[in-house]
């Protein structure tokens, strides 16, 4: 016990460790288990040091990153979501040569977002995707600004007509198209008459797909599909509505699984006036208030025979489709140059800071900076008193020099010893007094 207790001691004074085991081990063999530790050690730390450089360089960068990504979240592009161009909803009627007021957000009818309809108002939407809390007539249902029952579509009792439907930012999800034969159109009458969708294009069939539904899984695009009018629906002023419920959210479907596209979604709702099997000249819409008529309709009439050919409608402005590449573009740019920039100043910042250092130092010496100011005026008692004091000089005492001969040694002592000029005159006394 003395003995492995002796032992410890001297390899901690040595700075050496004992194998692992429990087993002996010579001095030797401790040590270079030692070196190794410390090797280790090293090894270690410098990782660690590694480790907070990159660290350190996250943090420089996570800023700037967050910046950027909140400056492309707050750019809203020009173009949004969807709307119904055929036949044109009441929000893009203006857009096709109706007296209708203008609305530029015709593609945001989505019942004021997700938030505002799923926790606010529990689900509930206006029937033309206006929220479900402002007050009533809401802006796109009848009597609201937009709801002026403006007819632009006249149809056959149990035609199959075009529908048509702009996407500029697909959320996947279904159409529904649905159809009311009177003028208020609440969702009750809507509801009973849910159109079978007859054909789409472009369309990805699937084995599962409902036919009163149509699934746009091309993308943002124009999409064309043809559907069947009721045969016993004659109206005047009928709605059509076309609802959007977006696939794009996740949720829990309903055998208690979550995947994306069950549970809550993003909807868009458009409604569109149009005219059933109605003789020219006949009206029986309410007043849009008490005293007060409906205007006329107004615009070009559509076609009344059945949809089996093509209908003439008026493609959409194109200017306005190539906004939101173009801003995707743009920020894409901005969000490069940012990185480049961070990447210039954290690996190249050194040799960027020196050569310009450099510069200055060549353009110092060419002389290509400014003059110096000059200085001030000054007086010639200034240049008297900074006038530079001369040192002390120390006075001569005698020019007489004598050399020193070869045997006589340069030490003053002994009989070697000679007087100075000085001591010759001191000890000489004065000539007349002996």
């Amino acid at each position: 016990m003395c003995l492995e207790y002796g032992l410890a001691q001297l390899f901690a004074g040595l700075g050496c460790i004992p194998p692992p085991g429990g087993r002996k081990a010579s001095l030797g063999e401790s040590c270079a288990l030692r070196k190794v530790n410390i090797h280790q050690q090293a090894s270690t730390t410098a990782d660690t040091m590694i480790n907070r450089r990159k660290g350190l360089s996250v943090a420089l960068v996570t800023p700037v990153t967050l910046l950027l990504l909140l400056a492309m979240v707050s750019i809203k592009p020009c173009s949004g979501h969807g709307r119904l161009i055929e036949p044109p909803s009441r929000a893009s009627a203006w857009r096709y040569g109706f007296s209708t007021p203008p609305n530029y957000n015709d593609h945001e009818l989505y019942c004021g977002g997700f938030n505002r309809q799923w926790q606010k108002n529990e689900g509930k939407c206006g029937e033309c995707g206006d929220p479900f809390d402002v007050p009533l007539p809401r802006p796109h249902e009848f009597g609201g600004k937009w709801g002026q029952g403006v007819i632009v579509r006249r149809y056959k009792p149990g035609a199959t007509i075009t529908l048509r439907v702009e996407l500029t930012a697909s959320h996947m999800g279904y159409f529904e198209f649905r159809i009311c034969d009177h003028v208020q159109a609440k969702q009750d009458c809507l509801d009973k008459h849910l159109m079978r969708i007859v054909s789409g294009t472009p369309s990805i069939p699937h084995a599962n797909d409902l036919n009163t539904r149509f699934y746009p899984r091309n993308g943002s695009r124009i999409y064309d599909m043809k559907a069947e009018l009721p045969a016993d629906l004659n109206c005047n002023n009928c709605v059509v509505q076309w609802k959007y419920v977006a696939g794009n959210n996740w949720g829990i479907c309903p055998d208690g699984n979550g995947a994306v596209g069950c549970g809550p979604q993003e909807e868009f709702r458009a409604c569109a006036d149009v005219s059933i099997g109605a003789k020219e000249g006949q009206d029986n819409r309410p007043s849009l208030r008490p005293g007060q008529k409906p205007s006329p309709t107004r615009g070009p009439n559509a076609s009344t025979e059945p949809s089996t050919t093509d209908e003439p409608v008026e493609e959409p402005p194109k200017g306005v489709q190539y906004m939101g590449p173009l801003v995707a573009i743009m920020s894409l740019f901005l969000v490069l140059c940012g990185f480049a920039a961070l990447y210039i100043y954290h690996y190249h910042g050194g040799r960027i800071k020196a050569l310009m250092r450099w510069n200055r130092e060549k353009a110092q010496k060419n002389g290509t900076h400014a003059d110096p100011p000059s200085p001030t005026t000054v007086t010639v008692s200034d240049v008297e008193a900074n006038a530079p004091v001369p040192p002390p000089r120390t006075k001569r005492i005698s020019n007489q020099f004598r050399d020193i001969d070869a045997q006589e040694s340069s030490v003053l002592s002994g009989s070697n010893k000679r007087q100075s000029p000085l001591d010759i005159g001191v000890n000489r006394k004065p000539s007349g007094r002996d």
